[in-house]
C-alpha cells in the first residue's frame, strides 16, 4: 500500500512538473515563459512574465497599441506573431524561423525573422514604410502572400484568435 501511494504521489509530481514548469527567460518577479500542455498552447510554452521587457513578450498581442499607449518599449512600424494555428490564445508561442517580408508602396522590402516566440518587428528606425504594403511569409521554402494590401502595422489589430475585420484567425505559416 505505501508503495502504491508513493508511486502515485511520484506520479502526480511528475505530471505536473510537465504541465507548468519555468521556462529559461526570468524577469524580476519570476520566470517569463512557462511550459504548458499542448491542449493550452500549441506550442506547448506560454508567455507569463506580465509587461517584462521582452522581445518574446505578449504573442499575438497588439505590440505597437500597446507601445503606442503605455509610451514605453520600442516603437515598431510593423509587429506580429506568426503561429501554426488560426486559433491560438494570446500569449502562447508561435512559430521560430518563419520570416516575414514586408514589400512598401515604393518597391523596398524588409525580411523579418520570427523569434523563439513566433514574434516578427520592423523598428522605427529601420523605416519610414510606405503605406500600403504587401505581407508574405517564408517558410521552408514555401511562399504564401497576403491577398490585400495593407495600411496599418499592427498586424495582431485583425489577426486574433477569432479573426476581425476579414482576417480568417491568427498569422500562420504556409
Amino acid at each position: 500500500m505505501l508503495r502504491s501511494v508513493s508511486l502515485s504521489s511520484s506520479l502526480l509530481l511528475l505530471a505536473s512538473a510537465c504541465v507548468i514548469e519555468e521556462h529559461d527567460e526570468e524577469g524580476e518577479d519570476g520566470p517569463l515563459v512557462a511550459e504548458v500542455s499542448s491542449e493550452q498552447c500549441n506550442a506547448g510554452l506560454r508567455w507569463v512574465g506580465g509587461d517584462e521587457e521582452s522581445t518574446r513578450m505578449h504573442p499575438g498581442g497588439d505590440c505597437i497599441g500597446c507601445h503606442a499607449s503605455r509610451g514605453e518599449g520600442p516603437r515598431y512600424l510593423v509587429a506580429g506573431t506568426v503561429f501554426e494555428m488560426l486559433d491560438e490564445p494570446d500569449d502562447c508561442f508561435g512559430l521560430e524561423g518563419v520570416t516575414v517580408e514586408i514589400t512598401d508602396a515604393e518597391g523596398r522590402t524588409w525580411s523579418l525573422p520570427t523569434n523563439d516566440a513566433g514574434n516578427f518587428f520592423l523598428a522605427a528606425q529601420d523605416g519610414p514604410v510606405a503605406m500600403p504594403y504587401r505581407a508574405a511569409l517564408v517558410a521552408e521554402g514555401v511562399r504564401a502572400e497576403m491577398a490585400t494590401p495593407q495600411s496599418t502595422g499592427s498586424c495582431a489589430t485583425c489577426h486574433t484568435a477569432t479573426g476581425a475585420q476579414g482576417a480568417p484567425g491568427r498569422i500562420i505559416a504556409p
